[in-house]
């Protein structure tokens, strides 16, 4: 549940600092989306001009990739895209303080202005497209045949697409669509057209994300890691 509230920000605890998920436009209000974020802290935006962080107040320190708290930092994301246009924000971006963030926001303003222009009401999707075990010779001229219609048919209902790494020999097609939310059921219709007409291959379809491959999500902070 999403509360937008008419108060002072509260002063996080000594040895906290700022962690950001996110970057959503800003409504104007500090919203709250209650207590998702690292060590059950409130999760709430920070407003820089017209946009707003997606922050809790956590400890400053690096954040290792690790499964929890990479699945904590996706559970947050997804939260807020529920309700809100999200531009990502890679994981592990602490700040020792609001005011180190602010700099960081101060200073990547423009080109998450410009970041919003591609990803405002749209969502990403992934599709892997992958060969059965027991293919002969990964099918021959079926499987450069399947991964053109597969692209050729999702462009179409797409604003944007990327084809990503092929990390194995059945893997036919990798690729991220970035799709508007209005043509989602259009997109899901014609994968499961394609899905039944190469039926001898396996389909996984992912989504809806945020933007992760359409953007920079490393946005806020000059390494890749925004540690500060």
């Amino acid at each position: 549940m999403v509360k937008s509230i008419l108060r002072a920000e509260r002063r996080p605890p000594e040895g906290k600092g700022k962690y950001a998920y996110c970057v959503i436009r800003s409504s104007g209000d500090r919203v709250s989306f209650e207590e998702l974020g690292f060590e059950g802290e409130e999760v709430y935006t920070l407003d820089y001009r017209d946009l707003a962080a997606v922050i809790s107040d956590a400890t400053f320190r690096e954040y290792a990739v690790n499964e929890q708290d990479v699945e904590a930092h996706r559970r947050v994301v997804e939260q807020v895209m529920r309700e809100h246009s999200v531009l990502p924000v890679a994981y592990g971006m602490a700040f020792r303080n609001r005011k180190l963030l602010q700099i960081a926001l101060g200073t990547g303003y423009r080109a998450m202005k410009e970041a919003f222009e591609v990803v405002d009401g749209r969502v990403e999707l992934g599709i892997k497209v992958i060969l059965p075990k027991d293919s002969e010779n990964g099918m021959g001229f079926r499987k450069e045949e399947c991964r053109s219609e597969f692209l050729q048919s999702l462009r179409e209902v797409s604003a944007d697409s990327k084809e990503l790494r092929i990390f194995s020999d059945r893997l036919v097609l990798n690729a991220a669509f970035l799709v508007n939310r209005e043509d989602m059921e259009n997109f899901s219709e014609q994968v499961d057209m394609l899905t039944s007409k190469y039926e001898e291959l396996r389909v996984q379809y992912s989504g809806p994300w945020p933007a992760y491959n359409f953007v920079n999500i490393h946005i806020l902070g000059k390494k890749r890691k925004g540690f500060r």
